[in-house]
């Protein structure tokens, strides 16, 4: 494992610097991508966007399927999906998605090592994470060199899977989201910072203690203490100050509303969700969500916002793994959208009723519901039908009644027939009456020559019987 316990194990103490921003340069130092990661563990809405996107590429079923002309089975034999299904004997797929895409959202990439047993010579046996922090682009040589300050190492760039954001001043690394919003989160960072201060102060506003006469520096000191002591804190709210020689507080601190704080802390967070395309519902900011809207809002974040990126990574796994692993096997991983893009009861009933092109088996698995024999044939309506063939169609429809009713008397004259000469039942031969006719139709002759003749009939009767049914 290259981490320690997922975290950056740092090789020398992290140079500290007065703001939590300072200006990325283009070369990505470790410390300044260490920055990244502070602003993620100590900012609200980074935190909860980038846990949002991961969890939502984290949560869909990843499949390795096969390239035919028709039809595109699954391919859960193929290493390639075996490997994908436990990367490491640590992680399951959902850490490893959500390592991937929170650390792309953060430092603007990330890396998996394909690592393997006994060097080149055998398949892939893992996939590990690496910290973006720790690598470093050698360009002289073509190679990454990997140092966690526990683990100094280089790796060819074909053993490693690389997820990046477009960056346009340097083509090897990645560019962070959080690059842009330098800005607006440091305004956010001070905003906070003043209202955190504001509420350990007691909710005491700023105050201006004015003496009618000049006093010294010690004496301004001394006073300063003794103001602080008395009405400092959140546990002095309300206490009686007793000033001297008649001096005078005054109150300068500027107010929450002139400030603009909570419209700039709205500004902020929409901000956030801005620079990494998220839908402000996405996340239960509901400001301006509707009935009607959010729905479809909730939708796009799988459709408009992590479709791209799904797609991205789906490119590295057959250009980094299945290119480089499997070249020849005609597969394919694909993320799976469909549960998270299934709509309402209703409209997935409308929608299914109209899908003609497809059987009613397949509906039902659509559904998680079992299959029924005959379910597997495609029906379609075929009321509306060309004016020329509407004739056709009749005259098809009377010649096929014509021959069933023709059949059907034929039948008739020949039982009638065999039934002309016998005068009492004792005569009839129930077999010889219906010899040579189908299996129902014997089957029926026969029943009743019985039921005749248990009810004491007559061969008349008989035969009135026979042209009932018939």
């Amino acid at each position: 494992m290259f981490e320690s316990r997922g975290s950056l194990v740092a090789k020398t103490p992290l140079q500290t610097s007065t703001t939590l921003f300072p200006r990325m340069s283009t070369s990505l130092s470790a410390w300044a991508m260490t920055a990244y990661g502070d602003i993620y563990t100590r900012h609200l809405w980074v935190y909860v966007v980038v846990n949002k996107r991961a969890n939502g590429v984290a949560r869909l079923p990843l499949k390795v399927y096969r390239r035919e002309a028709l039809n595109r089975p699954t391919a859960d034999d193929h290493p390639m999906a075996k490997l994908l299904a436990q990367p490491n004997p640590v992680w399951s797929t959902f850490d490893l998605w959500f390592w991937v895409s929170a650390m792309k959202d953060t430092y603007g990439e990330a890396f998996l090592l394909t690592a393997r047993p006994d060097g080149r010579g055998s398949g892939i046996s893992a996939l590990w994470p690496l910290h973006p922090s720790s690598m470093t682009w050698d360009d002289k040589d073509g190679i990454w060199r990997y140092d966690s300050g526990r683990l100094r190492m280089t790796v060819k760039s074909g053993d490693v899977m690389h997820f990046k954001n477009f960056n346009p001043v340097n083509s090897v690394r990645g560019l962070s989201p959080l690059e842009p919003l330098r800005a607006t989160l440091e305004n956010e960072w001070s905003a906070r910072s003043a209202t955190s201060a504001f509420w350990r102060g007691g909710a005491r506003p700023g105050t201006i203690l004015s003496h009618p006469n000049r006093i010294s520096e010690g004496a301004m000191r001394r006073l300063k203490a003794q103001y602080d002591e008395a009405a400092g804190g959140a546990d002095k709210v309300g206490a009686t100050i007793v000033l001297e020689e008649g001096m005078e507080p005054k109150i300068v601190q500027v107010t929450a509303e002139e400030a603009q704080y909570i419209e700039t802390r709205r500004l902020n967070r929409e901000e956030v969700c801005g620079a990494y395309d998220m839908p402000p519902p996405a996340v239960h900011i509901l400001d301006r969500a509707t009935f009607s809207n959010i729905t479809e809002q909730m939708r796009s974040l799988y459709r408009d916002t992590l479709g791209p990126m799904l797609k991205s990574f789906e490119s590295v796994l057959m250009t980094d793994l299945k290119a480089a692993e499997w070249p020849a096997d005609n597969v394919y991983a694909e993320f799976l959208m469909d549960d998270v893009l299934r709509g309402d009861f209703e409209s997935r009933q409308d929608a299914l009723n109209k899908a003609n092109h497809m059987t009613i088996a397949e509906k039902r698995r659509i559904e998680n519901l079992p299959f029924i024999d005959g379910t597997d044939r495609i029906f379609l309506n075929t009321a509306t039908l060309p004016l020329d063939a509407i004739d056709a169609q009749t005259a098809a429809a009377v010649r096929s009644v014509a021959g069933v009713a023709e059949e059907k008397s034929g039948v008739l004259r020949t039982v009638l027939g065999r039934l002309s000469w016998q005068e009492s039942l004792s005569e009839v031969d129930a077999l010889k009456v219906a010899d040579g006719l189908d299996e129902m139709t014997k089957a029926r002759v026969v029943l009743a020559v019985l039921e005749v003749s248990d009810a004491g009939g007559t061969v008349a009767d008989l035969r009135q019987k026979i042209k009932e049914a018939a």
